[in-house]
């Protein structure tokens, strides 16, 4: 087939240049998105079905750190600077970019079966199906070769529910005159490409002269999820007697009583949180109140909640362009695994504020205001005047060094005159606003 049977005490090295679409934290929530680029150096083990990838990853304005990512079928580890690290089971999907480890990895399965031959890209194929621990997936021969021309599933999202994953083999390129490789990979979700890996080379090396090709042991267990997705139970810090920032390892939220109403500002992470914080809000604000879910930025982690909070009868405020957007997540079915919104459907509706510009509410004790920098356009910041306090969305990340985002913010501030005390963000806990100043006041 591609050869890979014949390689003996040999392990495959190919330089690979990959392509991930940040969809889920672009500016927009449509095209265009920007990529994270990494050139890589993939190392490829046809005995053990190890996989090790080096690389430096770069991302508009920043660069990653050189990194190591050893994966075989059920586990990956990082090594960083000399640090190694479990990674959460979701950030195996690169793997399946790489023809020879799916491969394995079926080659290696004891319950595959032969399901129905189809056309795909034109052409009849074999399709070989397997059950995993997220469920059934499908793998697509093509009749006249025995090549692997894609690999399909449907996966468990945060905020779609579901996607329909394919992972696309083409442009099969031969080297060393027996070693059939595709020169491009595809990851596409919901028929929208996600990564792509264009090949330069590929070679065969000597194990001898290849880095370790074998996980590194590691204390505990992977978890399945990145750090910022896990929902754990957030903690309330006060910031006045009728403000709260919700905090946990990922996100933090923000929860303010105006008169009998309450406004929580973002809602992340997805379901599960959403919950958690509404049973910490009523023990923080007992009784019953009228809930306003304020949504200052779109990022996919940073809305996730939103469905719950939807089907509970929250009003949902932000801006004017985000309508679209929010509309479509709560107009997806959820099919897979349906969450109180899916099973509720019919007892809600959907109740949206537009904002795009200065906008008050609970009596004035509410503020909002578009940031509009460059790097802050359809985000909004929201100002709790008998606080002090602002909540400046995802907007300020540090403090330790000066940055675009921070300094829009800080001019959003001045240009409205606001007497800001405070400020937290999503990812910054609560700090003197003289702080901001001093960094980017300039």
């Amino acid at each position: 087939m591609t050869g890979l049977s014949q390689l003996g005490d040999k392990v495959v090295h190919l330089r690979i240049a990959r392509a991930q679409t940040e969809n889920y934290q672009s500016d927009r929530t449509y095209p265009p998105f920007f990529s994270a680029f990494a050139d890589l150096d993939i190392w490829f083990d046809p005995q053990t079905g190890t996989e090790r990838a080096e690389g430096r990853t770069v991302f508009p304005g920043s660069e990653g750190p050189s990194s190591a990512n050893i994966s075989d079928s059920t586990a990956a580890v990082v090594v960083t600077n000399g640090k190694t690290s479990f990674l959460p089971k979701r950030a195996i999907q690169p793997r399946n970019l790489n023809v020879f480890a799916v491969i394995a990895d079926w080659t290696n399965a004891t319950d595959v079966k032969v399901g129905k031959p189809e056309v795909y890209r034109d052409y009849p194929r074999i399709v070989l199906t397997r059950q995993t621990e997220e469920g059934e997936q499908r793998l697509l021969l093509d009749e006249k070769t025995g090549f692997p021309v894609k690999l399909e599933m449907v996966e468990p999202h945060y905020l779609w529910g579901q996607r329909q994953v394919e992972y696309v083999y083409s442009v099969w390129t031969l080297f060393d005159g027996a070693l059939s490789v595709p020169g491009s990979s595809f990851r596409l979700a919901d028929g929208e490409i996600e990564m792509s890996e264009t090949l330069a080379s590929a070679e065969l090396v000597d194990r001898k002269n290849a880095p370790e090709l074998k996980v590194p042991a590691v204390d505990g267990k992977p978890e399945n999820l990145p750090l910022y997705l896990r929902p754990s139970t957030p903690a309330a810090i006060q910031v006045s007697a009728r403000t709260y920032v919700l905090s946990n390892a990922g996100y933090n939220e923000v929860v303010t009583l105006a008169g009998r109403d309450l406004y929580l500002f973002d809602t992340t992470q997805g379901e599960e949180r959403a919950a958690k914080d509404a049973e910490l809000i009523r023990i923080l604000f007992p009784g019953k109140h009228r809930t306003f879910v304020v949504v200052t930025d779109l990022a996919w982690p940073h809305v996730a909640g939103i469905r719950y909070w939807v089907a509970s009868g929250a009003t949902v405020i932000s801006h004017r362009a985000a309508q679209k957007f929010l509309q479509s997540v709560i107009d997806r079915r959820w099919t897979r695994a349906p969450d109180l919104l899916e099973r509720s459907r019919g007892t809600w509706h959907f109740n949206f504020v537009a904002v795009d510009a200065p906008h008050t509410e609970g009596d004035g004790l509410v503020m909002l205001y578009p940031i509009d920098g460059i790097g802050s356009e359809v985000a909004l910041m929201g100002y709790l005047p008998a606080d002090g306090f602002l909540w400046a969305s995802d907007y300020i990340q540090t403090l330790e060094m000066p940055s675009l985002y921070a300094k829009e913010v800080w001019k959003a501030v001045q240009r409205n005159h606001l007497q800001v005390e405070r400020v937290a963000a999503e990812h910054l806990p609560v700090a003197a606003w003289e702080t901001v100043t001093a960094v980017v006041g300039k």
